[in-house]
Order: structure tokens, then sequence, then C-alpha cells
């Protein structure tokens, strides 16, 4: 098969290329694209990349030749695309689609086309379009139902792979102290000027000692969140991230965005989507209820004795600590581009100062 030349950009994706395409992803046979026309998408969501609708007209009928088709590629923002290639984002969603997608129960998008060279720096994604499911509104803060819904959903994809075997065979998944992610310690230090010039005056005299001493305590948060037990982690799990819909002509909820999926203790993702996407006062009233339910899951499914609920509400907290990390790294690092970007980042930065403040993390940063 001819290796097809990678788009830079959805509008670089014509009709010829994407008949090309869907023919080597087994999607259409007999069927070509006439016509496609790109619609720029996620902006003030996704980050680290570029992402686009593709409405896609055929020259004839064809069983499962999909109308509309989301396109993933790298962000052009050199800041976010440098921090996406030393942290190895975008490999490792293009091996998730390619090799583990179809093998969870957590509903994802399906893939139609893939395309790395990690050498050229080339990766683009065709997956399908989850409409009408609707995506979670982290700007505004999703409700504790849809709260509820997404720590049930992630609870029992994260038990199904509980101390898994499977595990160590994804060689392309890393563990989440693995050199390519202890390299956040350094874009934290990169970052934290930056980040203290946009949003220093934002934060309390402790936290900004916090964050002062968090530079060289990155590597040893990610140790404390890395040993047994561990499962799969999304890493990205917020409501952004999230689909909604009405169990009929969409899943009742779906994910993507798969480019920070590591191995480790997976209450991290529920403090990521605890912190990140709904209100501090709806985190205040709910979260522990939640880390419950949470670990009752994981419990039904695995022997979870020597991981009682209070070792999991430990990590939990030890995991709120480490999302400063998260914030400074993209506060100070990526281009916020629009108006809904500004709202989102100084979300982050309340919510997650909030939640290190009310469960005290300040005492769990490693010595």
């Amino acid at each position: 098969m001819v290796k097809l030349a990678t788009p830079r950009s959805p509008q670089e994706i014509g009709p010829e290329w994407l008949t090309d395409a869907l023919r080597a992803g087994g999607v259409i046979k007999s069927a070509n694209v006439i016509k496609v026309e790109p619609t720029i998408i996620g902006a003030g969501a996704g980050f680290l990349g570029q992402l686009a609708k593709l409405a896609v007209t055929y020259d004839r009928a064809e069983a499962g030749a999909p109308a509309s088709i989301i396109a993933k590629l790298p962000t052009l923002d050199p800041g976010g695309r440098q921090v996406a290639n030393m942290l190895r984002f975008y490999e490792r969603e293009v091996m998730f689609y390619r090799e583990l997608s179809p093998a969870i129960s957590l509903p994802v998008p399906k893939l139609y086309y893939s395309a790395m060279d990690v050498e050229g720096d080339e990766y683009l994604l065709l997956l399908q379009d989850l409409a009408p499911a609707k995506e979670g509104d982290e700007a505004t803060g999703v409700s504790v139902e849809d709260a509820e819904l997404a720590i049930r959903s992630l609870a029992q994809f994260q038990a199904d792979w509980w101390q898994s075997p499977r595990l160590a065979q994804m060689a392309w998944m890393p563990y989440v102290n693995d050199p390519v992610n202890c390299a956040a310690q350094d874009s934290y230090q990169q970052a934290w000027g930056p980040f203290c010039q946009l949003f220093g005056d934002a934060l309390s005299p402790r936290m900004m000692a916090l964050g002062e001493e968090m530079q060289q305590k990155v590597i040893a948060l990610l140790n404390a969140v890395a040993p047994e037990p561990r499962t799969i982690l999304h890493g990205d799990f917020r409501g952004d991230n999230v689909f909604y819909g009405d169990g009929k002509t969409a899943p009742r909820f779906s994910v993507i965005d798969w480019q920070i999926t590591n191995k480790g203790r997976g209450v991290f993702d529920v403090a990521y989507f605890l912190a990140t996407s709904v209100t501090p006062e709806v985190r205040r009233e709910h979260e522990m209820r939640l880390i419950r339910l949470w670990h009752d899951i994981i419990s039904d499914k695995n022997d979870t004795k020597d991981y009682p609920y209070e070792a999991a509400v430990h990590d939990y907290r030890v995991s709120s600590l480490f999302m400063h990390v998260y914030t400074v790294v993209a506060l100070g690092t990526l281009d916020m581009a629009n108006e809904r970007g500004v709202m989102l980042f100084n979300e982050w930065l309340r919510r997650r100062v909030a939640a290190i403040d009310e469960l005290d993390c300040y005492e769990l940063m490693p010595p």
C-alpha cells in the first residue's frame, strides 16, 4: 500500500486524499469522496491539537460511509507542540486508537484512519463524529448528575484493567513516573515564570510558596501516584473531553482525547475531573461520595483489601495537589487564543486552587 502524505491542517484534506485514507482504513470500498468541507471546532477546548469536522460528500451511496468525520492534527502553536512532542502525546493517542480502543468497554470514537511519523513530526487521526451526543461544558461546570455518570463510567472501565497483566504488554503507554512523564518537571520550571507574570496576583502567598517549591517536586509527586495497584488512566479526564448522549442515537457517555493515557493509580482521574470540571461548590458537597462510588465499583470486580477507601482518599488528595502542575504548565505555556480559552484557564486556576486549599493538600508535598 502506498504511504499517503499527511496533511498539516484540516484545510489540506481534499477529496482525493480522503478517499484514499478511507479506503486504506477499510471504511469505504466503491464510493469516492467528491467534496470535503472542514469546519474548525473545539476552539477554547482543545489546546494541543487542531480539530475539524469534515462534511463529506460521495459520488454514490455506500453503507457505512460517514457523512461527517472528525479530523485531529497536532497544534500549530509552537509552545503547545513542543510540550506535546516532549511528552509523546500525539504518539500515545494514535497508539491508543490503533491498539486499545477496540478492547475496552468504555465508548470512544471509531477510528477511520491514522497516520504517524514520529521522526517527521506528522500525526493525524480521522475519527467518528459522536453527534448527536453533546460535549460536557467545562467552562460553566458539568452538573452533579453528569459528574456522577462520568465517575461511574470511569470506574467500570478502570475496574476491567485493575492490576491487569495486560498493562505490562503495552510498551507504548508509559507508567505515570516514566522518564517521558518526568519531563513535566522541566516543563513546569519553564512555565513557572510566565505563569507568575500572568496569574501570580490571583494566588495567595501560601499558594505562591507551594508553586515555587513544586518546581523541584513534580517527579516526587508522580512517584507518589505511580505504585500498584495500577490501572489505565485517561490522564486528561475533564468535561470538555466527555460526551453525553441519549443512549439510543448516541452512547449515554463516551470519552475522547487519549493523548495523556498512562498506567498508574486510577483515582488520579477522579481528582482531575472533580478539581477541573465541576464548580468548587459541587465538588465540596459530593466529592467524598463520588470517591466512595468509584472505590465500590472497583472493589466489586477486584480484590482491594490492600487498597481501602481511605487509601483512595489519600491518593485523591495527592492527585489534587498535582493538578497545580497541569495548571502552571498550561497557563504558562499555551496560547489561550480566544475568549472561551481565557475563561476556561481562569476556571481551572480557581477550581484547582480551591481543591488544594479545602483538602489541605499542602501537607502532602513530598519532602
